[in-house]
């Protein structure tokens, strides 16, 4: 079988058509379409591990508050029910993103890098705003290492923010295949 000539007033660019593929390209082979890019497979490992080290520092924090920060009574303050809340819904969604990002998805690393800056920026500044806390005495709280729920979000950020540098490093370097 000979290629079909080319139509005049249409040049032809790319490959010839496929043997046996009519014009619709139905009932021949079919063109191998090239991989998706990918992120970097290097930086997408870190950014996972590192954000289930974030994880586990957020569930560090949280079992402090179910164990150790229940009142006399036994009950939970409004504060105690948000750490616990914010510590399990954050773990859930980092754990997802994390798995994502192992699968070197480009939206996985950036929901990672979304998810850990919004993490950092809100233990940091919006905890204090919420409960009327000074910021500097957040600070104080959180790199103070005193406690042993200090200690956790400390970590947590320092790891949310390390995170959110390779996740963005690793959905802006792609590679193929």
């Amino acid at each position: 079988m000979h290629p079909n000539p080319p139509q005049p007033g249409f040049p032809q660019y790319g490959p010839p058509p496929m043997a046996g593929a009519s014009a619709q390209g139905v009932g021949g082979p079919s063109p191998v379409a090239p991989p998706k890019p990918r992120a970097n497979a290097g930086a997408a490992m870190t950014a996972g591990i590192l954000a289930l080290l974030t994880a586990a520092m957020l569930v560090w924090f949280a079992l402090y508050n179910v164990v150790h920060a229940s009142g006399p009574a036994g009950r939970w303050s409004g504060v105690e029910v948000q750490n616990v809340g914010f510590g399990v819904l954050s773990v859930g969604a980092l754990v997802v993103a994390a798995g994502f990002t192992f699968a070197r998805r480009i939206p996985g690393a950036w929901t990672l890098f979304g998810l850990c800056a919004v993490f950092a920026v809100a233990m940091l500044f919006a905890a204090p705003l919420l409960w009327g806390t000074p910021l500097d005495a957040q600070l104080k709280w959180i790199f103070g290492f005193g406690k042993s729920n200090g200690i956790a979000i400390a970590l947590a950020v320092i790891f949310a923010v390390l995170t959110t540098i390779m996740a963005a490093i690793a959905g802006s370097v792609k590679a193929r295949g």
